[in-house]
């Protein structure tokens, strides 16, 4: 926001304009930044303001007001360079249509628009989400055509992604070792590329190969941060590898100068799924002796997700009144169970209680409603004001509604 400030005291050039729209969008929002674009003079909105707002409306998932934009500057004659089809591929990747990046591909070499890093990664995350192993391959052959594109390690991680989704493990763990020969023999100093390996060899269930990444990221770098640790962590909960994320744990905590309250959240997640309460419980006491007076609802919700699934309500509800007065939103898929539990025991005081709460949090929604008429029809019980409540919270009464407040509302 200073930097903001600052420029709007200032002279600014045409890039600068784009800079500010970048700015207002991350700050302020589309509306905001689409009201600063079209009040610029037109002499001002050069073919990168009008990219810069096309990333804007790619981020925030707009893709109508997109591909008008996009066609707008193709008649403009600005489209030329791969950076547009890119934010457009991320843009239909991001909405879950990694059908319409091949088109876009193909549009890219119709116009002889090299294919970028980004291009590259985003056609092998889409052919992976499509099941298209021979599409795969064939952008791999492309791929060892292009020597810029060889010392590129996300490539590697994009292809090993796409072989996970295909089931293809041992093709995956094939291209990983290539991802890790390349960081044993560069000059590359980045702990992102190790993360990868790890996260997706334990995506393999392969315990020796992410034991042995962890090895070599702990060798090659001076200091080992939390997030590597964080990293770590995550892969041996998704191996189950309790003993190893006990260690890990251990090793952590003893060298660690900042506690980052994350690393043992992934902990007690991983003994409430294995049953362990009782390691789950010790933890989270020593958790809150380190972070006194913070807000944690983390390790409530785990906690809640325990006792939800054992259908011990009383301690579900415990721990999410306490996730809430740390913070947290409550969602429908963790109210359901509870509301589904009040109406099976004809509970309309815990019912009320829980929607107190929520109330609180947000305004309630038309299915909490529907769970709370549920159980005072399930109780019998009568209720005056409540249909007067439903409107006052901007409720649009369904005929599900109307048939269960029949039977209930006095008003």
């Amino acid at each position: 926001m200073q930097i903001l400030e600052w420029m709007e005291k200032g002279s600014v050039d045409f890039r600068d304009h784009a800079l500010r729209l970048n700015l207002i969008f991350k700050l302020k929002g589309i509306d905001e930044a689409e009201t600063y674009f079209f009040n610029l003079p037109p002499h001002a909105k050069k073919p990168f303001i009008y990219g810069t707002l096309l990333n804007c409306y790619c981020l925030n998932k707009m893709p109508v007001k997109a591909l008008a934009l996009f066609r707008k500057m193709d008649e403009m004659n600005c489209v030329s360079n791969s950076l547009i089809f890119d934010n457009l591929m991320s843009l239909y990747m991001t909405l879950g249509q990694p059908e319409k990046v091949h088109p876009l591909v193909k549009e890219m070499k119709q116009r002889n628009i090299p294919l970028s890093n980004v291009s590259y990664h985003i056609l092998l995350q889409s052919c992976g989400h499509l099941k298209d192993l021979a599409g795969l391959e064939q952008v791999m052959a492309e791929v060892e055509k292009h020597s810029f594109l060889k010392n590129d390690w996300k490539i590697y991680s994009s292809l090993a992604t796409a072989y996970i989704h295909l089931d293809q493990t041992e093709k995956a763990v094939s291209t990983l070792r290539k991802l890790e020969e390349f960081l044993d023999y560069s000059n590359l100093f980045d702990r992102t590329a190790y993360h990868h390996l790890i996260s997706l060899y334990a995506r393999t269930g392969n315990t020796d190969l992410v034991f042995q990444a962890w090895g070599k990221l702990k060798s090659k770098f001076i200091e080992c941060h939390n997030k590597s640790y964080l990293i770590m962590l995550q892969a041996l909960s998704k191996l189950d590898n309790i003993e190893g994320l006990q260690m890990l744990l251990e090793e952590w905590e003893s060298s660690c100068t900042s506690y980052d309250i994350r690393l043992p959240n992934v902990v007690i997640h991983a003994y409430l799924t294995h049953g362990m309460l009782e390691a789950a419980e010790l933890l989270f006491k020593d958790i809150m002796i380190r972070n006194v007076g913070q807000k944690l609802f983390y390790p409530h919700i785990c906690f809640m997700d325990y006792y939800l699934k054992k259908q011990q309500f009383d301690s579900a509800l415990m721990h999410m009144e306490a996730a809430y007065s740390n913070g947290w939103k409550p969602c429908s898929d963790k109210l359901g169970p509870l509301f589904e539990h009040f109406v099976q025991e004809k509970h309309t005081c815990g019912a009320e209680k829980l929607c107190i709460m929520l109330q609180n949090a947000q305004a309630l929604d038309s299915k909490s409603y529907l769970w709370l008429l549920q159980t005072y029809v399930a109780a019998g019980k009568e209720i005056s004001g409540l249909r007067r409540r439903m409107e006052e919270d901007g409720i649009n009464i369904s005929s599900e509604h109307e048939e269960l407040l029949s039977k209930i509302d006095r008003s």
